[in-house]
C-alpha cells in the first residue's frame, strides 16, 4: 500500500533536552502495529511503553507522539527520548529510543578548612563556635536537596539550583570569592557518584565603613550603631562581613538611632562593598539622607471612656503636652519626637486596657507633620482609642495532662471564671505552670477564644507532659571484703500530684 506523507516535525523543547528526529505522517493516521523500545536499561520496554500511554493496534496521530514524549520526560527518567518510525512490509512501527539518566548512588560533599567535613546525616559542623557555623547550617536545606537524589534518576536542572543557593548563602556570609562545583563520578554499575567541592576564598574583611550624606552625626557615632564594624586593632575585631547584618543596620538600627532623635525622615540610599579579591579586604560606602529633625508639636485623645485622659497622660511620653489651638508660648516644653518611646507608650496603653478586660481595643496613633511659625518641622500627635466591651473569663481549660492532676496546675492559675479578664494574670499563670517544671519546655502561649456571644473568652492552656524525678546508685569495694554504697530516688511529681518525695539509703561495712 502507497502511502502519501506529510512533514512533521515533533515538539522539541520538553526540559530542553527533546530530540525528535523528522517524521511524517499520512494524511489519515495510521494503525499502529508494533513499539519498539532502543537504550534502555533500567528500565524494561513494559514499563516505557505503559507510560508512553500508546499501545498496538491503536490509531496514532502526531499529538498522541507528543504527549506520550511528554509523559516520558515528565518521569525524570531520561536525558533524551526520540520518536521514529519504521514501514516494515508496510506495517507502521513505532520506534521510541531514550537515553536513561544514570541512578545517584551517593553524594559527597567537600568543603574548606574552615568549616570542615560535611556530614549528610545530619548536616554536623564539627565546631558550631566557629564563625562559619551558621553558614553550615544554613546550607542544610541545600545539602538536603541534593541528598534526596539518592537512589534516583540524576537531576541536573535541581543539582544546578542547590549549587546555585549554596554559593549565594557563602556569599552572603561574606565569601566574596567562593566556588562551588559539582561533578558527575561514573560508576561501574551505569550509576554515577556525586562530588560536591566547596572553595571558600578569603573571607570579606570590612577593613573600613564610609557614610556619605551625614552632617549632623559623625561616622564614628553611626558606626558605633551598626553591626557591621570596621576590623580593628584587637584579635576579636575581624571586620566580618555578613548580608543579614548590614540588612538589618540599614533597615532598622540606622533608622532607629536617626528616629529616636527626631529625624524620622531618614532613609539609607545605597550601600556598597568594594572588595579587593586578592586580599579579602573591602571597604562599605553608605550613602544616607538625614532629613530634619521633628518636634513634637499638639497631642489629644480621642475615644476613651473608661480612662480618663490625665490616667492616659501618665504613659504619653513626650512630657506636658500641647493642646491643640493652643497659642502661647510652649518652646521650653518641645521635645525631639522619639519614634521608639513613641511605639513603646502605644504599646503600654494597649497592656492597660488588656488588663482591665478590654482584649477587643484598639489603639490607633496618627502623625501629622507640619511646619512651626519658625520653620522647624513638627508632629502632631493623636491616640483615636476604639475600647469595645469588656471580656471576662467564661471557662478556664486545660488540655495534654496526662500524668499531672488537674488540681495541682489549677492551682498555679491566678485566672478564674467570671474574673475580668487581664494579660498580666495571664502571662502570670502561664509562667506559674511553666515554673512547675513537669512539662516540656517551652510551653504554647494559652489560647484565648470568644464565646458565643462574641464577647467573653474561653482560656486554654496545653500542656505536655515530660519525664520527671531521677533513680541513682552507687558501690564501692574496700580492701579485704568490705563492700559500701548508696541507693538514691528522687521524684518532684509523685503520682501527679505535685508532691516531692527524696530517698536515699547508703549501706556499707
Amino acid at each position: 500500500m502507497r502511502l502519501r506523507l506529510l512533514p512533521l516535525l515533533l515538539a522539541t523543547a520538553l526540559s530542553g533536552a527533546v530530540n525528535v528526529l523528522a517524521a511524517q505522517e499520512p494524511v489519515t493516521p495510521p494503525i499502529l502495529d508494533s513499539i519498539s523500545v532502543l537504550g534502555n536499561a533500567r528500565l524494561s520496554r513494559s514499563q516505557i511503553i505503559g507510560t508512553a500511554g500508546l499501545a498496538a493496534g491503536q490509531v496514532v496521530g502526531f499529538r498522541d507522539v507528543q504527549r506520550a514524549l511528554a509523559s516520558l520526560f515528565r518521569t525524570g527518567q531520561f536525558d533524551d527520548v526520540r520518536a521514529d518510525y519504521q514501514t516494515p512490509e508496510g506495517k507502521f512501527v513505532l520506534v521510541l529510543t531514550v537515553k536513561e539518566r544514570p541512578l545517584v548512588r551517593k553524594v559527597i560533599v567537600r568543603s574548606g578548612q574552615e568549616m570542615g567535613d560535611l556530614d549528610l546525616a545530619g548536616l554536623n559542623a564539627s565546631n558550631t563556635s566557629r564563625s562559619s557555623g551558621r553558614t553550615a547550617l544554613s546550607i542544610g536545606g541545600a545539602v538536603d536537596k541534593i541528598k534526596a537524589m539518592i537512589g534516583r534518576p540524576i537531576d541536573r536542572a535541581g543539582l544546578a539550583k542547590a549549587v546555585g543557593s549554596i554559593d549565594s548563602l557563602y556569599s552572603s556570609s561574606g565569601y566574596s570569592s567562593v566556588d562551588v562545583k559539582a561533578r558527575e563520578v561514573p560508576m561501574p554499575d551505569g550509576s554515577v557518584q556525586l562530588i560536591v567541592e566547596i572553595s571558600e576564598g578569603n573571607r570579606v574583611a570590612v577593613s573600613q565603613i564610609v557614610i556619605e550624606g551625614n552632617t549632623r552625626f559623625s561616622d564614628k557615632d553611626l558606626v558605633s550603631h551598626m553591626a557591621t564594624r570596621p576590623e580593628g586593632f584587637w584579635w576579636w575585631q575581624k571586620g566580618r562581613y555578613e548580608d543579614s547584618r548590614l540588612d538589618g543596620d540599614v533597615r532598622e538600627r540606622l533608622p532607629n538611632f536617626y528616629g529616636q532623635r527626631g529625624y524620622i525622615d531618614f532613609q539609607v540610599r545605597s550601600d556598597t562593598l568594594q572588595v579587593d579579591s586578592a586580599t579579602g579586604k573591602a571597604v562599605l560606602q553608605v550613602n544616607v539622607e538625614e532629613g530634619k529633625p521633628y518636634f513634637v508639636g499638639t497631642f489629644e485623645i480621642n475615644g476613651n471612656r473608661y480612662f480618663s485622659r490625665d490616667e492616659l497622660l501618665l504613659l504619653y511620653p513626650f512630657g506636658l503636652p500641647r493642646a491643640p489651638g493652643e497659642t502661647r508660648d510652649t518652646t521650653l516644653r518641645e521635645a525631639p519626637f522619639n519614634r521608639i518611646e513613641w511605639d513603646a507608650a502605644l504599646a503600654k496603653v494597649e497592656t492597660l486596657y488588656h488588663n482591665n478586660g478590654y482584649i477587643y481595643v484598639s489603639v490607633t496613633p496618627t502623625e501629622t507633620r507640619r511646619l512651626g511659625p519658625d520653620g522647624q518641622p513638627r508632629i502632631d500627635l493623636t491616640w483615636e482609642i476604639h475600647e469595645g466591651s469588656v471580656a471576662t473569663i467564661n471557662k478556664v481549660n486545660i488540655v495534654g495532662n496526662d500524668v499531672t492532676h488537674e488540681r495541682v496546675i489549677r492551682e498555679a492559675i491566678v485566672l478564674l471564671p467570671g474574673d475580668v479578664f487581664s494579660q498580666d494574670r495571664l502571662i502570670r499563670s502561664y509562667q506559674n505552670i511553666a515554673n512547675l517544671g513537669f512539662f516540656q519546655q517551652p510551653m504554647p502561649f494559652p489560647d484565648i477564644d470568644p464565646t458565643t456571644n462574641g464577647v467573653d473568652v474561653d482560656v486554654t492552656f496545653r500542656v505536655e507532659e515530660r519525664r520527671t524525678g531521677n533513680f541513682n546508685f552507687g558501690a564501692s569495694l574496700g580492701q579485704g571484703t568490705g563492700v559500701g554504697g548508696f541507693f538514691g530516688i528522687e521524684e518532684p511529681n509523685l503520682f501527679g500530684r505535685g508532691k516531692r518525695i527524696r530517698f536515699q539509703w547508703q549501706f556499707g561495712r
